[in-house]
């Protein structure tokens, strides 16, 4: 975390020091179906027409199938971190039209859940009852793929980004039995499909 605050503060600086440069913070209102609040990004132009971005997310509840088998009874808390790297097509700069890029999002989140359900087996055989048991959870989730976008500057300053893509994705979901010291893993993985709009204001 402190790296990626240390890389985000770098690319606030260069963007000072070079005022040809060019510069937008874009903020993601859709993340809230994905469990988070707005993510918001800053996107810098590197060289030429490409650009690097970074984009932050606070998490309020937890990823479908982890929460699905330990339901979180107070919401959730985590982060979500989107690194990118963009193609722009024009010549004559970057943030404005058709672009190419790559693209990772990377979640974590953790959660309490008071899960009741008679699923897990070794705890049943063993006479104990998963009902008399909660369990601190803990979810991490990585993507990485391409993406194919616009950018349609709105004026002077402001801008609107339409963009979807493909990639891969892993994780893992870990619950901890507060009373058993029970452990269980819910790995999960496969093709992630990326389709998104996030809204701009560019410097």
């Amino acid at each position: 975390m402190k790296n990626i605050l240390l890389l985000a503060c770098a690319l606030m600086v260069a963007s000072i020091s070079f005022g040809q440069s060019k510069s937008a913070v874009k903020v993601t209102p859709v993340t809230i179906l994905k469990g988070q609040l707005a993510m918001v990004h800053y996107e810098y132009n590197a060289w030429g027409n490409a650009t690097v971005s970074l984009g932050v997310a606070p998490v309020i509840s937890g990823p479908i199938l982890g929460s699905l088998a330990f339901p979180a009874e107070d919401g959730a808390g985590g982060i979500a971190i989107d690194p990118e790297i963009r193609w722009y097509g024009k010549d004559d700069g970057a943030m404005n039209g058709f672009f190419f890029g790559l693209y990772s999002s990377n979640r974590i989140s953790n959660w309490t859940s008071d899960w009741s359900e008679d699923i897990w087996t070794d705890l049943t055989d063993e006479g104990l009852d998963p009902a008399d048991d909660s369990y601190e959870v803990s979810a991490t989730k990585s993507i990485f793929g391409m993406q194919l976008g616009t950018h349609k500057p709105l004026g002077d300053h402001f801008s609107v980004d339409f963009y979807s893509g493909l990639g891969l994705s892993l994780a893992n979901t870990n619950a901890v039995g507060n009373n058993t010291g029970k452990s269980y893993d819910i790995p999960s993985g496969g093709i992630n499909l990326r389709l998104n709009i996030a809204l701009g204001y560019q410097f």
